[in-house]
């Protein structure tokens, strides 16, 4: 994985001085999460706060037929900005090992890369050294480790350490079934079992406790997926809210101003909102035809429907087919979104590239439904945070919107159709972690999710999360301990908090691997990035803004492929 030296974390945004149009030797910038969703969306995306009204633009005025017949999105310009523009612009922080030139030196020494990365990916002890360093060779650790390379500040000069450090992580995530639950706990255990553990550039902390602090504080974000340095602008919007960091309690931001606005203009529950919600089962009728629980392992659907049901709500036009396959693609592309500036450069950028298309292709649905004169009043209400063009904003709203809501919901849904149908999630740590208990069957499934739909749902979430962790920073100066020895953590170092291990932390959640909908404390899971329905929920700034609207759309689209609610049986 990438990384990351505290001293670089603390600077302002460092650009590549080679604009991207004279960077052709690597094919055009595509970019990589996430984080949310925050963070995701949808990390799943996440935050709440209250403000002023902003009086809500009357929709665009597009019937169905048009919307059906009208011409394929194309990239948007003129007065509101350049779409093209904003994605070419100069990258922001690459380190000298994810140069061009460190990817030539990868490919000529990928033999012996990759034996000593397949033996450290397999081996936790060896893991472990890579990450950290031997203790039999101290005085190598800031040459040979990939903490002592974050420390120095990513040079070329021991890119070594993490081309080596890259392919021990993906032999890791293979050998623990492609779930990254699954590969956190790995590592948890390869590095003692104790409160923290490194992966990438950061530090990383599990614990209910800690994951419960950092929620309900200020977070000096960065521009950081997965505890690794974020290829912005062409995989990520550079502003994009996850990497925005909160101020303290009562003082305003960047961050507050964003997500304040994205709350009263796409997420209030006024009248508006709640036609539209009341609508969307009829709608999602007339396009999903004689539904069953199989139709909920058919992701192709699933997708769609999300993508379709969470436009609607944001923009007020039910999307065509074509429209939606577009639009499902924030969920397709998931896995692109967590590589490294390195692995998008080994893979020539064809990965990257998917994503700026995907990107070009959703901000052109909004020109096409007349959708993009909203961003400029929004883009006014933000007062000194204003964005340069319209366009900007357009692309952060919709980044957030795909890569948190659609991506999010979609994985929620898919996790809960696999639950009924008795299967492991395709990402999930599998029957290693996940027990069954009293529901091994999908008719015993089938029934308790209709005993109560959104238990059913939180408890598969809190087992299986759509957001494993997020990415925040150490606030100070931060002593830690990795694999029984010492290190001191200068403040900025990227810390990783995982919700995915704290909700199954056993101080809270008894016997936290298995199935349970019934068990007492069930809205104290930090699945949406804080405690969603607790009694103490506003404590939590960054939780998930579009909580509740994803529990109604996973519920509507669960429920309407398992078809009408049996009645209740009245004994007598």
């Amino acid at each position: 994985m990438g990384t990351e030296s505290a001293k670089t974390v603390e600077q302002a945004p460092v650009r590549d001085t080679m604009p991207e149009s004279a960077q052709e030797a690597e094919p055009e910038q595509t970019a990589e999460a996430t984080q949310t969703a925050e963070e995701a969306a949808v990390e799943p995306a996440q935050e709440a706060d209250a403000g002023e009204a902003v009086a809500e633009p009357a929709p665009a005025a597009v019937t169905e037929t048009a919307a059906a017949t009208a011409a394929a999105p194309t990239a948007v310009s003129g007065s509101y900005g350049s779409i093209k523009a904003i994605l070419s612009e100069p990258l922001i922080n690459v380190p000298g090992d994810a140069m061009w030139i460190s990817v030539i030196g990868m490919y000529m020494f990928l033999l012996p890369v990759l034996i000593s990365g397949i033996v450290a990916g397999l081996c936790p002890t060896i893991y472990v050294c890579v990450s950290i360093g031997s203790c039999l060779c101290p005085c190598f650790r800031p040459y040979c480790s990939i903490l002592g390379h974050i420390q120095r500040g990513r040079p070329l000069c021991t890119a070594f350490v993490i081309w080596r450090g890259m392919v021990a992580t993906l032999i890791a995530l293979i050998h623990n079934s492609h779930s990254r639950l699954a590969l956190f706990i790995w590592e948890w255990k390869a590095f003692g079992s104790g409160r923290w553990f490194w992966h990438g550039e950061g530090v990383w902390c599990h614990s209910y406790e800690d994951c419960d602090r950092i929620l309900q504080g200020a977070q000096d974000r960065k521009i950081a997926f997965g505890a690794v340095k974020a290829p912005a602008p062409d995989l990520y919007p550079e502003k994009l809210m996850i990497f925005l960091p909160n101020a303290a309690e009562g003082q305003d931001c960047e961050w507050a101003a964003i997500r304040r606005m994205l709350h009263q203009f796409f997420l209030n529950q006024g009248d508006s909102f709640q036609a539209r919600l009341a609508e969307l089962p009829t709608k999602l009728a007339r396009d999903w035809t004689e539904p069953k629980l199989a139709d909920l392992s058919n992701l192709p659907k699933v997708r769609g429907a999300v993508s379709k049901c969470l436009f609607y709500m944001f923009f007020e036009v039910w999307p065509t087919e074509a429209e939606a396959t577009t639009l499902a693609q924030w969920r397709d592309h998931a896995a692109f979104f967590i590589l490294p500036r390195l692995i998008q450069r080994v893979a020539f950028n064809l990965l990257i590239k998917k994503v700026k298309k995907l990107r070009t292709e959703t901000v052109g649905l909004l020109e096409k439904h007349g959708k993009m004169e909203d961003f400029v009043a929004l883009n006014e209400s933000l007062g000194p945070w204003k964005r340069d063009v319209p366009m900007r904003l357009a692309d952060e709203i919709t980044f957030a919107m795909g890569f948190a809501g659609i991506g999010g919901t979609c994985a929620a849904v898919e996790s809960v159709g696999a639950f009924l149908q008795v299967t492991y999630p395709a990402e999930s740590p599998g029957k290693k972690y996940i027990k069954w208990g009293d529901y091994g069957t999908s008719e015993s499934m089938v029934q308790k999710y209709w005993d109560n739909p959104e238990r059913y749902i939180r408890e598969t979430c809190r087992m299986d999360p759509p957001v494993t962790s997020a990415t925040s920073s150490l606030p100070e100066d931060t002593n830690v301990t990795l694999a029984g020895k010492e290190f001191k953590l200068k403040k900025g170092t990227l810390n990783q908090y995982v919700l995915s291990m704290a909700n199954r932390d056993e101080t809270l959640f008894p016997q936290p691997d298995v199935f349970n909908p019934d068990r007492a404390n069930l809205e104290k899971a930090l699945t949406w990035n804080g405690a969603f329905g607790a009694e103490n929920e506003d404590r939590y700034p960054r939780i998930c803004p579009g909580r509740h609207l994803s529990l109604k759309l996973v519920k509507m689209i669960v429920s309407h492929a398992l078809g009408p609610e049996p009645a209740t049986t009245v004994g007598v």
